[in-house]
């Protein structure tokens, strides 16, 4: 397929010249099939969601295929953002409650693709501003979007809608970063932790009771991994400073590998500071008689 930049009407020998000139080489018959005209457009629903339907990919935006995958890669993030949330209320354990954020993540992301493709020039070298905005890094695209909604725990106002992975450095709202650790017999990245469940990380083990005793209150299970006990980072300072931690703090991350809430450092009842972010994050339904509400 060639896509030429103008509206100009051309007979196939010169479409044919066009399309040798493309491909570098003169000695092959090229035969023209069809032509027609195509406008750089998109699109994107007013609602994600309506009772129980919920939009998804295509369903809820189009995108022109101008920078290649966001079209097809906000999509799959859209199912991904949605199925563990589909999966908690289905099972009991989270309230309905919890598919409203799925409209209020997602959405700003289309919006802020859409801003971007049409932002960029092709073949544009520099990074200039714009009046919509600053072009944003295709690394801060594909990694580094910030989620902003009830399922997340202390997003500051002023941060952008993304930035580079490395810049983030734990940031509540964001994807949880790589870091390669070791444990006993094998290498593995941290995002091999993620992605089953809610998982908690933390050196300090007085996190381990409180997270037991936030999963015994909230009926949401937490997988613990003790950072510096079986899994070793290359130095502590790597895993702190990915995470933003003091060695004391600990992180807390969704089943779709975001991070959901952390803090710095060791608060003096973690059980009761957990259980209250973890319940509201979650929307837990179970609680034993007595808990706090969250």
């Amino acid at each position: 397929m060639l896509i030429l930049p103008d509206d100009t009407e051309r007979d196939e020998d010169t479409l044919r010249a066009l399309v040798v000139r493309a491909i570098g080489r003169s000695d092959l018959d090229v035969d023209i099939i069809t032509t027609g005209r195509w406008e750089v457009t998109a699109a994107m629903a007013e609602r994600y969601t309506q009772g129980r339907v919920f939009l998804a990919g295509d369903a809820a935006h189009t995108l022109p295929p101008s920078r290649g995958g966001y079209g097809a890669n906000t999509g799959i993030e859209d199912a991904h953002n949605l199925a563990w949330k589909l999966a908690a209320v289905l099972s009991g354990e989270s309230a309905p409650a919890l598919l409203d954020t799925y409209e209020a993540e997602r959405r700003p992301v289309a919006w802020l693709c859409y801003q971007q493709l049409f932002a960029h020039a092709d073949g544009r070298a520099a990074m200039v501003p714009t009046e919509e905005g600053p072009i944003l890094d295709d690394n801060a695209m594909a990694f580094g979007i910030l989620y902003r909604s009830a399922a997340v725990l202390d997003v500051p106002e002023g941060l952008p809608p993304a930035a580079r992975p490395d810049e983030w450095a734990g940031q509540p709202g964001t994807r949880a970063p790589h870091l390669w650790l070791t444990g006993d017999t094998n290498r593995l990245s941290t995002l091999d932790l993620f992605q089953r469940g809610w998982v908690l990380l933390a050196e300090n083990d007085a996190w381990f009771a409180a997270a037991e005793q936030a999963a015994e209150r909230t009926g949401v299970t937490v997988t613990c991994h003790q950072i510096g006990g079986r899994l070793h980072p290359d130095s502590p300072d790597t895993f702190r400073r990915a995470f933003g931690l003091c060695p004391d703090g600990a992180t807390l991350v969704r089943p779709d590998g975001y991070i959901a809430w952390r803090s710095r450092d060791l608060p003096a009842r973690p059980a009761d500071t957990l259980t209250q972010a973890l319940g509201r994050m979650s929307f837990a339904v179970g609680r034993v008689s007595g808990a706090e509400a969250w």
